[in-house]
């Protein structure tokens, strides 16, 4: 491919005006000039959907505020079937999840409660490649005991 076709190809245009729109908005514009409303709104977006510190927000005491939490099966006292949905990180529809014991402090991904290193908690369960929620628990004394339960529990304790 030549350089005037390369110049003219309209992929590799759109490709180096979102490269170039992306740097501009990475770089804090300057106070006298203001930025195209257009950039600000995607800079927010971004800002509100990823992030910087990871712990929860006080609006917002779930470490997962976005995520949809669901306990959809008990096939166990030791494992619960977890529908977990979060636009921002993942998606699992039946996710295993098995009770251990916590490694460290959180908060609960169903109600927000405080999680103690020590406390009782589930997990999503290892495996290979380590699910994008494996940090998420979910205090044991907040999971529903019955067998099957499809509600949608945080809404319960918002």
């Amino acid at each position: 491919m030549t350089a005037l076709a390369r110049s003219a190809d309209p992929w590799l245009q759109t490709v180096r005006s979102l490269t170039a729109t992306h740097n501009r908005a990475a770089e804090p514009a300057p106070q006298q000039k203001a930025a195209h409303p257009f950039l600000e709104r995607l800079a927010r977006a971004r800002e509100r959907d990823h992030p910087r510190v990871a712990s929860p927000s006080p609006q917002s005491p779930r470490p997962f505020p976005e995520a949809v939490v669901r306990v959809i099966e008990r096939p166990s006292s030791a494992t619960a079937i977890v529908y977990w949905s979060d636009a921002a990180t993942c998606h699992y529809g039946y996710q295993g999840w098995r009770v251990t014991t916590a490694t460290s402090d959180g908060a609960c991904a169903l109600t927000g409660a405080p999680i103690h290193r020590g406390d009782s908690v589930y997990r999503p369960s290892q495996r290979d490649p380590k699910p994008q929620n494996a940090s998420a628990m979910i205090l044991a004394a907040s999971m529903p005991q019955n067998e099957t339960s499809d509600a949608d529990l945080q809404d319960q304790h918002a």
